[in-house]
């Protein structure tokens, strides 16, 4: 696993000098900019460099600089011995549900507006008539917790495995959608063992004091407190703006992976901590 930071500053000509000479990834120009690195020795040498033990960076110090831990990339070995996975994300997402100013309101319920806690689905979605890509099957949309299939590949993939659907409708016809269904994903049957890790930094909703945790991948992903069996489900807690984690065992990954509705990487998946 290895982590990345986010670098940010008003670089001065001196600076951008400095970290080109590093040879980082991209070319840092003057002016506000921000660059991503991994820990590395590089790492190392902007932090020895910009500490605020060196003398030199005190007296000149940069202005508005930060370094922000971001997020993780897991090894190919990492995601191999992995059993069960976050997913991170499916297919390309294709826009916002419609109407855009009013589908939140039109679609779901809330127990908190302003955190979007306790959120539900009350009504289909309605969407632009999709154009397929060849071999597409699948696609998001704003909300990516929420998950669209070409019907036809959840009748003769999916619902074998007991998976229900939805329906979606096309919005400027209010028509029921003929080859698109969403899928509908189960809650998990347990709470994550959550508190106290790296997801577990944000503060509870002024409005209603419920806690949510980061969306970020910041580590291995939370292991459940029990077992129990399952394919694919969402997570019992939520995420900032009310998400819920997706998860889903191997053998629903490996699924995915064959018929190409994600891939077999740190963009789609993080693996769950194992339960020793």
């Amino acid at each position: 696993m290895i982590k990345q930071y986010s670098f940010f500053a008003y670089w001065r000509k001196k600076d951008v000098e400095f970290l080109n000479s590093l040879g980082l990834k991209e070319d840092i120009e003057e002016g506000a900019d921000v660059f991503l690195i991994e820990e590395s020795e590089t790492y190392n040498k902007i932090i020895a460099h910009y500490s605020k033990k060196n003398s030199l960076f005190s007296k000149t110090k940069l202005e508005k600089f930060s370094c922000v831990f971001t997020g993780v990339i897991f090894s190919k070995e990492e995601l191999d011995q992995g059993r069960v996975y976050d997913l991170i994300d499916t297919g390309v997402s294709k826009g916002f549900p419609l109407p855009e100013d009013t589908f939140e309101d039109d679609i779901f319920t809330y127990d908190c507006r302003k955190c979007e806690s306790g959120k539900k689905q009350k009504a289909p979605f309605r969407i632009t008539k999709p154009k397929w890509k060849k071999n597409e099957v699948n696609f998001t949309l704003r909300d990516r917790d929420f998950i669209f299939f070409k019907k036809d590949f959840f009748q003769e993939v999916l619902a074998p495995l007991g998976l229900k659907s939805r329906e979606v409708i096309i919005h400027n016809t209010g028509k029921i959608t003929e080859d698109v269904v969403q899928l509908i994903i189960p809650e998990a049957k347990s709470k994550l063992l959550i508190e106290g890790t790296t997801y577990d930094r944000e503060k509870p909703c002024e409005k209603c004091n419920i806690k949510q945790y980061s969306i970020q991948t910041l580590d291995f992903f939370p292991a459940f407190e029990n077992k129990f069996e399952f394919l694919i489900c969402k997570t019992k807690e939520e995420f900032l703006g009310g998400r819920r984690r997706i998860i889903i065992t191997k053998t629903f990954c490996d699924l995915l992976v064959k018929h190409k509705v994600i891939k077999f990487n740190t963009n789609h998946l993080t693996p769950m901590v194992k339960v020793k």
